[in-house]
This record gives C-alpha cells, sequence and structure tokens, in this order.
C-alpha cells in the first residue's frame, strides 16, 4: 500500500486507485485534511501521491494515523458496490485522526 515515504510526500499503490470512483473518493478526502496540498491519483499505474506541508501535519501525527492509511488496501476485499461508502468512511476517520 505505501510505496514510498520521504518526510513531505508519500506514494500510495493499490489496485483500488485503478478505479477512477474510488481514486477520486480517496483524492478528495485526503486533500480534506488539513496540511495536505497535493493528492494526485493516477489510475493509469493504481498510484496516488500525496504531498503535505511537514510543519502542519508533522510525522508525529502522520505515523499515529498509518494503520489507517494502510487499511485503504484493506478496501480491495470488499466488494466492488461496497468500496465507495468504505472509502468515504475511512477517510472520515482518517481526517479525524489527523486533527
Amino acid at each position: 500500500m505505501i510505496e514510498s515515504f520521504v518526510e513531505g510526500r508519500i506514494r500510495l499503490r493499490s489496485p483500488l486507485f485503478s478505479d477512477p470512483e474510488i481514486a477520486e473518493l480517496v483524492k478528495e478526502g485526503l486533500l480534506k485534511i488539513d496540511g495536505v496540498v497535493r493528492a494526485e491519483a493516477n489510475p493509469r499505474t493504481s498510484g496516488l501521491l500525496l504531498e503535505y506541508d511537514k510543519e502542519r501535519l508533522p510525522l508525529s501525527r502522520l505515523t499515529c494515523a498509518a494503520p489507517l492509511i494502510a487499511d485503504i488496501g484493506a478496501l480491495e476485499s470488499l466488494p466492488a458496490a461496497e468500496r465507495p461508502a468504505a472509502a468515504r468512511r475511512l477517510m472520515e476517520d482518517l481526517r479525524a485522526a489527523l486533527e
């Protein structure tokens, strides 16, 4: 799920992101988090790039939310019809954890 991590930037990769609807839901959910400056999904590569302001979203807060970020991969096991609602809930939980 987390393919690479450099302070200020996280690259996620999941087959989920090849679904434009899920990719957009996750992207929009991430952009609602204070400190996230960019979230760009690429359905062609099943990737999502997240850039954040490391001053507003310090590593200590991100570390606490890492399990929720990893849970995005768990959505893969859900039936396709259940994924959008589950992705919305997960983004709400992630935003709450980071505030």
